[in-house]
């Protein structure tokens, strides 16, 4: 990637989640980037108001998507559907140049200032996010 980042960042911020199908009562959506294969599980438990807690990750992904996905576990263990929206626009308007006060996470400022440096790779840093939306159409 760049100068900044070396893979072991990247190997940390994947470690951020945890990579495994839960034990207990969940359920699932998945995410997947057409043009180079990732898939993205979010298993995860939707309470009634709505909001859902991530429990675990899985899939077969890039080191891009992956770490991506370990910020998100990592960030947002509890997220109102609301929101989701907004997540993917904050971290594509970031990528786009405008920084943001959103997300303060020193992590996931690193991770972004790292991929807006290769905007082929921006479907793979925004595919957890793309699959919160995903997630929030499916439960209309």
């Amino acid at each position: 990637m760049s100068q900044e980042s070396n893979f072991e960042d990247f190997l940390r911020w994947k470690s951020f989640a945890v990579w495994e199908k839960p034990l207990i009562d969940h359920q699932v959506v998945k995410g997947l980037n057409p043009l180079c294969g990732d898939e993205i599980f979010i298993y995860y438990h939707k309470d009634k108001n709505h909001s859902i807690q991530i429990l675990g990750l899985g899939g077969e992904s890039c080191s891009i998507c992956s770490a991506a996905a370990g910020l998100l576990f990592r960030n947002k263990s509890t997220l109102q559907r609301k929101d989701f929206q907004s997540y993917l626009l904050e971290r594509k308007n970031f990528l786009e140049g405008a920084d943001s006060g959103l997300f303060q996470d020193p992590e996931e400022i690193s991770f972004f200032r790292t991929l807006r440096t290769h905007p082929g790779r921006y479907r793979c840093g925004l595919l957890p996010w793309q699959t919160l939306v995903k997630l929030s159409e499916e439960m209309k």
